[in-house]
């Protein structure tokens, strides 16, 4: 019975519990958040100085992959659906929207349910929606790291990380997917409508929540496993009734395979904000193939560590944080951006070691490099990782690693 309640209980604020130390630490965290955050601010200026419509001056769309969505919503509401999955025929819409500016290839990659909550971003301009878009992603990351416990320090340093302000650049959805997460972990009973909803929703990008169900079974959660698939297949059967069953065969036939290809052969920028072990070895190796046995090798041994783990601790927080850091390990295509997700889990992690301790490897140092790794794997050559990335020896996964061990 007990241990059913440490299952069950509400997650609570550890603001009042913090000591000192870690206070002092918090607050270094945080002024480096702001400091990061004006340093990418004056770096950015030039770009933001030349914008022509939607475009930088060097040609790549304000808001990055914001396109993609408005993209999307713009179809919806002209009934183009077919368009959508068909890359050709996206490529070609989002010609007209840039003036046949070379973008790249930017694809919706996300499964067709996510077309239900796409669409009311077509019914204003591109701006504008791309302001409501940050602002939805950081409002659910906020709800979510509220609900979880997190403190308001802890809150601050997540909002101010390099992770958050990538994410915001890149107008991706790491902050929303993130936010979602720690919704679905804070559950207050075994039917919480609110932690269901949100794991519901993250099936749009499964592989943030792919892990709930494991950590969900071990805390003999079956209600909330039970009611998620429920959520999940009323999103599926809407989406249907809504838009056919096209969308999925295009979705599955054209859209999955080019983004397949991509990530295996494709080369570019997007290989370094790729802190995966699959990523990993494709740089080491150059053989795509032997990068995703190695991937699901590793990914294997991760799970089961997880497995190991989660039957051993029953503390709900340090069940939180293996579950986040072992998503970030386990996923083959996790980006920098998405990364708020392996800093949730360090700040649990580091609230079970003392601040004032000596340790060959104290916690503090992981906390820092979990905050600082979305950057570290980008940002440029004088940065640790692109370095080693450069030269074949690419070792995110391995600084991410220790994170599992000490949760």
């Amino acid at each position: 019975m007990s241990s059913l309640a440490t299952t069950l209980k509400p997650f609570r604020s550890k603001d009042s519990g913090t000591s000192d130390a870690e206070r002092r630490f918090k607050i270094g965290l945080l002024v480096l958040g702001f400091c990061h955050l004006v340093y990418f601010c004056v770096a950015k200026y030039s770009e933001a100085s030349g914008i022509t419509g939607v475009l930088y001056p060097q040609g790549d769309p304000v808001g990055g992959d914001f396109i993609n969505l408005w993209s999307v919503a713009k179809l919806i509401l002209s009934d183009r659906i077919p368009d959508i999955y068909q890359v050709d025929h996206f490529m070609a819409f989002q010609d007209s929207v840039t003036g046949g500016a070379n973008i790249g290839l930017r694809l919706w990659a996300y499964p067709p349910h996510s077309l239900l909550l796409a669409w009311p971003f077509g019914l204003i301009g591109y701006y504008a929606a791309l302001a409501i878009w940050s602002m939805i992603g950081l409002a659910v990351l906020i709800a979510g790291a509220r609900r979880f416990g997190f403190d308001r320090f802890e809150i601050a340093i997540i909002l101010t990380s390099p992770a958050t302000v990538l994410n915001l650049y890149y107008g991706q959805s790491g902050s929303l997917a993130t936010g979602l997460m720690l919704l679905a972990l804070s559950a207050r009973t075994g039917r919480d409508p609110v932690s269901i909803a949100a794991a519901a929703l993250l099936t749009i990008k499964p592989q943030v929540g792919f892990l709930l169900p494991l950590l969900w079974a071990f805390q003999r959660r079956w209600w909330m496993i039970a009611w998620t698939a429920l959520a999940m297949a009323a999103l599926l059967a809407l989406a249907v009734a809504l838009f056919g069953l096209d969308p999925w065969r295009d979705y599955l036939g054209d859209t999955l395979p080019a983004l397949n290809a991509l990530e295996r052969e494709g080369s570019g920028p997007f290989m370094t904000m790729i802190p995966s072990t699959f990523m990993a070895m494709r740089i080491v190796t150059g053989n795509s193939a032997s990068a995703m046995l190695i991937h699901f090798g590793f990914a294997a041994l991760v799970a089961a560590v997880l497995v190991f783990r989660l039957w051993r601790v029953e503390d709900s927080d340090r069940r939180a944080a293996m579950v986040l850091i072992a998503t970030a390990l386990m996923t083959p295509y996790i980006h920098n951006y998405d990364l708020a997700l392996l800093l949730c889990g360090a700040l649990l992690m580091a609230r079970r070691w003392s601040f004032s301790e000596k340790r060959p490897l104290r916690g503090e140092l992981l906390v820092m490099i979990a905050w600082a790794l979305p950057q570290l794997v980008v940002l440029a050559l004088p940065q640790l990782v692109v370095l080693l990335n450069t030269i074949g020896l690419p070792i995110s996964p391995l600084l991410i690693l220790p994170l599992l061990f000490m949760a």
